[in-house]
Parts: C-alpha cells; sequence; structure tokens
C-alpha cells in the first residue's frame, strides 16, 4: 500500500463509495482484489454481527456492507497510539476496541455471522483468535483470513487455521490471489443457521437452502429415479418449446 493510502487509513475509516470501492478493486494492492467478495459475503449472508480483526481497508468494506444490512463492525485492533482518536468517530453501526485481541475479543458478541482476520499475522496470535471466535459463529456463517499465500506468512496462517478448526465442522478454501484469503464456513455453529439472502421459486419457496458440506469421503445421496431421468427431460423439453414460440 502506498504511503498516502497508508495515511488516510489512519485519519479516516468512513464506508467507502460505490465508486471508492470499484477503484479499489482495479488496484493491485494488499488485499485489494478481495474487497468486493468480502462485501459481497456481508450481504448474500444478510450479516447483522460481523468481527474486524485489525483495522484497514476491510473496515471500510465492511461498514459499507453493514449499511446495506443493517448490521453492526465491531472491529478490533492493538494500536491505541495509531488509531486511538477514531473512538470519537464510532456509531451506531461501527464499535471500535483497541486493546490486544487476548482480551478484547472474548467480549464480542455472540452469534457472529461474519468476521474478518487481518489483525497480527503469527500462528498463535491467529490460532488464539480463531479458537474465540469458531464458539461464537452461527451456523454457515463465514470467516475469511487474510495473507494465506503471502510468501513470508502462509505457512504460520495455514498452520494456525488448521490447528484452530481441528475440531470444529467446518469447509476452507484459500483464494490464491491477493496474498491470499482464507474462506471458512462453519457447517456446524450456533443457532438459529445464517438465513441467506435468496430469490424466489415458481412455487413460493427460496431458492437458496444452505445444507451442510461433508468434509472427507462425501456421504452418498441417493437421487430418485425422477429426478435423474425425467426432471432433465422435461426441462429440455421446455427450452425446445420456448425455442419454437409455444411457451415462454
Amino acid at each position: 500500500m502506498d504511503k498516502l493510502a497508508t495515511a488516510a487509513f489512519a485519519t479516516n475509516l468512513k464506508a467507502l463509495s460505490r465508486d471508492e470501492l470499484f477503484e479499489w478493486v482495479h488496484r493491485n494492492e494488499g488485499s485489494s482484489k478481495h474487497l468486493l467478495i468480502i462485501y459481497s459475503l456481508v450481504l448474500g449472508l444478510q450479516a447483522k454481527v460481523i468481527i474486524d480483526i485489525g483495522l484497514g481497508l476491510t473496515t471500510r468494506v465492511l461498514r459499507t456492507a453493514a449499511k446495506e444490512t443493517g448490521g453492526v463492525v465491531y472491529s478490533f485492533d492493538f494500536d491505541r497510539r495509531r488509531f486511538g482518536h477514531l473512538l470519537a468517530q464510532q456509531d451506531a453501526q461501527w464499535h471500535l476496541t483497541l486493546a490486544p485481541t487476548s482480551s478484547s475479543l472474548p467480549t464480542a458478541p455472540t452469534f457472529i455471522d461474519f468476521a474478518v482476520h487481518d489483525g497480527a499475522h503469527d500462528y498463535g496470535n491467529v490460532k488464539r483468535d480463531l479458537e474465540i471466535l469458531l464458539p461464537r459463529m452461527r451456523q454457515f456463517g463465514i470467516i475469511c483470513v487474510h495473507d494465506t499465500q503471502q510468501p513470508d506468512l502462509h505457512g504460520d496462517m495455514l498452520a494456525a487455521i488448521a490447528d484452530a478448526t481441528r475440531n470444529f465442522k467446518v469447509s476452507i478454501t484459500n483464494l490464491p490471489f491477493g496474498c491470499g484469503l482464507a474462506i471458512i464456513r462453519i457447517e456446524e455453529g450456533l443457532s438459529p443457521p445464517i438465513t441467506p439472502a435468496a430469490g424466489t421459486l415458481a412455487d413460493g419457496r427460496r431458492d437458496t437452502l444452505p445444507v451442510v458440506f461433508e468434509t472427507g469421503p462425501q456421504k452418498i445421496i441417493h437421487v430418485p429415479l425422477y429426478r435423474r431421468w425425467l426432471v432433465p427431460i422435461k426441462i429440455k423439453l421446455g427450452h425446445i418449446l420456448r425455442q419454437a414460440g409455444l411457451r415462454r
């Protein structure tokens, strides 16, 4: 990140405008390519309780998304000297705590929908922070961890994630760009589970129903014969009729 942008963070962590968000996405700096992903995850989860570890550009994106979902961003950073003046800028949708996460993160709300970790990058701190967050997450909530593919940091980051999640049912992927971003989905967590943003099917049902992803050997799902054969035929027939102008 350039010096001008770094200095700006120390004075301005307000929500971004849409133009500012897209401007940052097209930069080749740090986590810039993750910003729209994080923004979309908050909106898709309809996240209300959002945890932000490590102040920075991601904080602004989370605050932008929280305005859309009606959520609250709880930010944690240890650097009071650098960010102390920002405490006066807190509002109903942004709470800031400036203290080590070892003592401050346990005070975070439970029933967390979404969390981003971009604070300390050593094994011990990351593992401890994740161990605090994981039991507080709602089922199908998501934790994102930055720098999992960074050349000098990825070893500690990946080991911390692996060890912290060992006793939790999660599914994980790592984005291979922007220094890496682990996306940890909580398969078994607090109830009620996340109710994601969704559309509506023709019969009135929601078009999205989160189901648990089985890690390891996948459970065999028995699909009824009619769904294996008749449904694809019905879909194909409908397509033919629409092409012929006989069905809308």
